[in-house]
């Protein structure tokens, strides 16, 4: 069992399932509710709704995009055992990506709820947000041109609060804001999208890249 097993595949279902819960799920689950304390309109709990929704659909689009070529960017043990019944995988196969679907799942929720990127966090929890946030992003860059898929890359990483991903504009911003004499701290930040980015680069070369 698993004697003859290509991992890539495997890696990418677990993979994009993190990515789809972390960036995607999330932000449909993770709404602002209205109490008597902080009231919020209708209108504005709309919208908010509706900026969850696209951020999933576009999550979803842009994994498909780069992650379909690999393992068909499943993502769900409801469309692995359908195409297991069809005959298009094997059973070690089928059974390897759902447990791969499950652990990324996992490790998206668990981690989303001990980073709260919307909510900024500790100095190393800036630092993971912007590491996760860019190895997306130069996963994504790297691996396909499509116009669609980096506006669809770019929206998700700015809306969901992982904007953190350009070094070099980070470091400006800082570097201006010293010169005015209101210095903003922005290291961690700068370190998290510079591991992000090698790591970008290590997932498109052994897991996007066949």
């Amino acid at each position: 069992m698993f004697k003859d097993m290509n991992w890539k595949p495997v890696s990418a279902e677990l993979l994009g399932t993190f990515l789809l819960v972390f960036f995607g799920v999330s932000a449909v689950m993770n709404q602002p509710t209205s109490t008597e304390e902080a009231p919020l309109t209708d209108s504005y709990l709309l919208l908010y709704s509706l900026k969850g929704i696209i951020t999933l659909a576009l999550t979803l689009f842009v994994l498909v995009h780069i992650l379909g070529p690999v393992s068909g960017c499943h993502l769900n043990p409801v469309i692995t055992i359908p195409v297991f019944m069809s005959g298009k995988i094997n059973r070690d196969d089928t059974i390897a990506y759902i447990v791969a679907q499950i652990i990324g799942a996992t490790l998206g929720f668990i981690l989303f709820k001990e980073l709260k990127p919307e909510t900024g966090g500790s100095n190393i929890d800036i630092m993971i947000v912007a590491l996760i946030g860019t190895t997306f992003f130069v996963a994504s860059l790297l691996t396909s041109q499509d116009p669609g898929s980096i506006g669809a890359t770019l929206f998700i990483v700015t809306v969901t609060a992982f904007g953190d991903v350009n070094p070099g504009v980070s470091l400006g911003s800082m570097l201006a804001s010293a010169i005015d004499g209101t210095s903003v701290w922005a290291f961690y930040g700068i370190m998290g999208s510079l591991i992000g980015c090698g790591l970008g680069y290590a997932v498109k070369e052994n897991v996007i890249d066949n």
